[in-house]
């Protein structure tokens, strides 16, 4: 479990605002990424007062924290799941959000599928994550294996809505980190490239890019970052 951090709802602000506007500099297009508020070093009283002013999504990374953050249907639209899931705390996870980050097998998804199937009358809004490095400590799918399985798993998984994809850069500076992302966006590309509308319509989402590395990310057409650390410490740059 990440180190719980106050929050300083002042400095939140201030932060968000440094950081839209090195957005809107970097960013190529008119769309801009939207940040996603890491709620690891939150404690649950803290997630609520940041979601009471107005703020989100928040994305967790592990299922017990999310639920004793959130109640099942309480906020889905508030949160997003954006660490590594396991399939018996699917049950946990898929009431409480509203999109998922890190689908990164074919298991998983018809996990996904079948809970969905049973217990929802919605699709879950899903983001594939792809080893794009190719290191041995990350989980995902290779690039080839997203090129080649997504649109049978889009046609197959009915309940679940693909919107895109998302990777890790490896530990390094933020220029280290372009290869990763500017590959991550050409996949995606390759991917649309293959699927019908509106199934190619939908599939835009590229979540990359971090506290350390999120204005590359921004140039290199990330449209969701996840952003943490630098939002709740002062001595954060």
């Amino acid at each position: 479990m990440a180190t719980r951090l106050p929050l300083d709802l002042e400095l939140l602000r201030r932060r968000l605002g440094e950081i839209e506007e090195e957005i809107a500099r970097r960013a190529a297009g008119p769309v801009l990424p939207r940040v996603v508020l890491v709620s690891k070093y939150l404690s649950p009283e803290d997630c609520r007062r940041l979601r009471d002013a107005g703020h989100g999504p928040l994305g967790e990374n592990r299922a017990a924290d999310l639920e004793e953050k959130v109640d099942p249907g309480e906020d889905r639209d508030g949160w997003h799941f954006i660490g590594h899931l396991q399939r018996n705390k699917a049950s946990i996870v898929l009431p409480r959000i509203s999109c998922l980050h890190s689908l990164e097998s074919e298991r998983l998804a018809g996990v996904l599928d079948r809970w969905q199937e049973e217990r929802s009358t919605a699709p879950l809004s899903v983001l594939v994550q792809v080893n794009i490095a190719g290191e041995g400590s990350k989980s995902g799918l290779a690039p080839f294996q997203a090129e080649e399985l997504l649109p049978e798993w889009i046609d197959r998984f009915r309940n679940l809505r693909f919107d895109g994809l998302m990777a890790m850069a490896p530990i390094g500076t933020p220029e280290e980190s372009r290869p990763v992302f500017r590959a991550l966006r050409e996949l995606r590309d390759r991917v649309r490239a293959h699927l019908d509308d509106p199934s190619a319509e939908r599939f835009r989402e590229l979540s990359m890019g971090m506290s350390g590395d999120y204005p590359v990310a921004v140039e290199e057409g990330a449209t969701l970052l996840r952003i943490g650390r630098i939002l709740y410490t002062p001595e954060a740059s």
